[in-house]
């Protein structure tokens, strides 16, 4: 029968002596039971490794867009050089030179 992901199961593990005083002592600091201690570390060691790779992926998921982006950006047309932009030109409404020329 297979297990559920929700079952709990007794595991036996083998441990340095330093690393048991260790687990042992942090479980005391915290007031549980080592069990607990090792549990809570263990899961969040994985959720770390989870987060990781979502900013593993979120951050090569940005660099694409980035590239897409500039790639997108140098296929638009380029003004010619020397050429001034519409915003740089002086004004060519004939009211506004009659403005220009009365002052």
């Amino acid at each position: 029968m297979a297990r559920k992901l929700t079952d709990t199961v007794k595991l036996q593990v083998r441990l340095f002596e330093r690393l048991r005083r260790r687990l042992e002592q942090a479980a005391k600091h915290k007031g549980h039971s080592m069990n607990t201690e090792i549990v809570d570390r263990l899961d969040s060691s994985f959720q770390r490794e989870d987060l990781e790779e979502m900013i593993r992926r979120a951050a090569q998921e940005g660099v694409i867009a980035a590239q897409e982006a500039d790639s997108k950006l140098r296929i638009l047309p380029q003004q010619p050089p020397g050429k001034p932009r519409l915003s740089d030109e002086e004004p060519s409404h004939p009211s506004a030179d009659k403005g220009e020329k009365s002052k």
